[in-house]
C-alpha cells in the first residue's frame, strides 16, 4: 500500500522529493497503525482479505516496474506540451515569472475569498458548527438544499483558495506584506470551518517542506519527518478530539476508552473501508467497470460512473447515495485495476500510472537540482508541485479523471496565457 503512496523513493531517494515526504504522513495514519488496531476479519472474510493482499502486491510489483521505466524514458510529447516544464526553467533566470505567478495568484485568491464568504451566508449554516458536522461537511441530507444552488461556485472557490495559497505563502516570507498575512489567515479560517481537516494546513507544510528540502541540514529534515508525523496523526484524531472538547458537537458518539491507536485510526480508515469494498464487490457480483469510473467523474451531480458516487453505491448496495455522509471511498490503483478489467487490469493499470508518474518525475527532479534556497527558488518549486498535483494528475491518475481538476488547469492556463502576451520572447512556452 505504501509503495502506491511513496513508491518514487525507488527512483528518487532525496529530501527534495517533496512529492514523496507528506505521504510518509498517510502512510503512516492509514496503513500501519491500522494494521496494529483492527482485527481485518471484522470487515471481510479470509478469501477477500487474501484476494486483497495478492491484488496489492501484485499491483505494487508492476507499479515499481512502471517507475523504473518510466524514469528511463526520453520523452513523452503530450506530457511535454502540456506540462509545459520549460517555464519553470526559464523562471530560474527570469524573477519575473515568480511576480506575475504571484501577482495573479493574489488577485483569483482574494476574489475566492469573497465567494466562498458569500456560498456559506446564502448556505445559512458552517459545517464546524451545524447540529451534524460530518453530514454538514459532506452537504448531505438537509444541508444539501441550499449548498446545491452554489456548489459550483463553493467548490470551486475553495479548491483554488487551496491550491494557491502556498504562493501567498510563499510571498508573504519574502516580502513579510501584513495584508498578504491577512488573506492567509482569512483562507485558513474558511477552509477549517468547512472541515476539510488537511487541506487546511497543506499550503503550510507543502511551503515548510519546500524550504527543508531546499536546506543542507539533514537533522532539520529528520526532525520534519518525524513532525509529518504527528501532524497527520493528529489530524487524523481531530473527529475524537473534537469530541473530547465539544462533547455536545455530535462529531463521534462512543469515545470512552480509545486507545491512540485507534483515535488515528478511525480518521483514516483505508483498509478496512477497502476491505469492505472488496467483499461487497464480490458478494453482490457487481460487474467490472471496464474504464467506466475512468471518465465518470467528469459528470457532476452524483453520476453513477462517478468514482466517488460508484464506491459508495458498491459498499451500501443502493441507488440512493444522498443520505450517505460520506464523500466516497480512496481505492489504490491496484483496486481501481481490478474492478475496471479484473486481474488484467492489475498488472495494467497501475504500470501505466507508475510509468506516468516517473517520466513526470524525472523532469520535476531535473529542475529542482538547478533551484536556490530563496524566495524564487521556492516559488518555482512549488510551481513544479502544483503542476505535478493539478495539471500531472490527469496522466498519473487517469482512472479516475474528475471535473475538479478543472479549477487547476484554468489557473494553470491564466498564468501561461498572460507570460506569453507579456514576453513571449524572454520566457518561450515551449522549446
Amino acid at each position: 500500500m505504501c509503495v502506491f503512496t511513496i513508491g518514487t523513493y525507488f527512483i528518487w531517494f532525496d529530501r527534495k522529493n517533496v512529492l514523496n515526504h507528506l505521504g510518509i504522513g498517510l502512510c503512516f495514519v492509514a496503513y500501519i497503525i491500522p494494521l496494529f488496531v483492527f482485527d481485518l476479519k471484522d470487515f471481510a472474510t479470509d478469501n477477500t482479505i487474501n484476494q486483497y493482499a495478492i491484488i496489492n502486491i501484485l499491483g505494487a510489483l508492476t507499479f515499481i516496474v512502471g517507475l523504473l521505466i518510466g524514469v528511463r524514458w526520453k520523452s513523452l510529447i503530450l506530457v511535454d506540451t502540456v506540462m509545459k516544464f520549460s517555464t519553470a526553467t526559464d523562471g530560474i533566470v527570469n524573477p519575473k515569472f515568480g511576480i506575475r505567478v504571484v501577482k495573479a495568484s493574489k488577485v483569483i485568491y482574494t476574489i475566492c475569498l469573497v465567494i466562498m464568504a458569500l456560498c456559506f451566508l446564502y448556505m445559512g449554516f458552517l459545517p464546524m458548527f451545524a447540529a451534524d458536522p460530518y453530514s454538514a461537511k459532506q452537504f448531505k441530507g438537509i444541508y444539501n438544499i441550499r449548498y446545491h444552488d452554489v456548489a459550483f461556485f463553493y467548490r470551486t472557490s475553495k479548491q483554488l483558495i487551496q491550491l494557491l495559497m502556498p504562493f501567498l505563502i510563499i510571498s508573504f516570507f519574502d516580502k513579510k506584506s501584513k495584508n498578504i498575512l491577512l488573506l492567509i489567515v482569512i483562507g485558513v479560517i474558511l477552509i477549517a470551518v468547512s472541515l476539510s481537516r488537511s487541506e487546511a494546513v497543506t499550503g503550510l507544510i507543502l511551503i515548510f517542506s519546500i524550504i527543508i528540502a531546499l536546506k543542507k541540514s539533514k537533522k532539520v529534515f529528520i526532525y520534519y519527518l518525524l513532525s509529518l508525523i504527528f501532524v497527520y496523526s493528529l489530524g487524523s484524531s481531530f473527529w475524537i478530539i473534537a469530541s473530547v472538547y465539544f462533547p455536545k458537537a455530535g462529531y463521534v458518539h462512543e469515545i470512552d476508552n480509545l486507545s491512540i491507536g485507534y483515535a488515528i485510526a478511525s480518521g483514516a480508515p483505508d483498509i478496512p473501508d477497502q476491505l469492505s469494498f472488496l467483499e461487497a464487490f464480490n458478494s453482490n457480483h457487481i460487474d467490472f467497470t471496464y474504464g467506466l469510473t475512468f471518465v465518470g467523474g467528469l459528470i457532476p451531480f452524483n453520476f453513477k460512473w462517478n468514482p466517488s458516487v460508484w464506491t459508495l453505491l458498491v459498499v451500501n448496495d443502493t441507488d440512493d447515495i444522498s443520505e450517505i455522509a460520506s464523500g466516497g471511498l480512496r481505492l489504490p490503483v491496484s483496486l481501481w485495476g481490478y474492478v475496471s478489467f479484473g486481474w488484467l487490469g492489475v498488472i495494467v493499470v497501475p504500470f501505466f500510472s507508475a510509468f506516468l508518474i516517473g517520466y513526470i518525475t524525472k523532469k520535476i527532479k531535473s529542475i529542482v537540482n538547478k533551484l536556490p534556497a530563496d524566495a524564487n527558488g521556492y516559488l518555482i518549486f512549488y510551481w513544479l508541485v502544483f503542476l505535478y498535483l493539478n495539471i500531472g494528475i490527469v496522466f498519473t491518475s487517469f482512472y479516475t479523471l474528475s471535473i475538479y481538476f478543472l479549477p487547476g488547469f484554468v489557473f494553470y492556463a491564466m498564468v501561461n496565457y498572460f507570460i506569453k502576451k507579456t514576453n513571449p520572447k524572454r520566457l518561450p512556452l515551449t522549446r
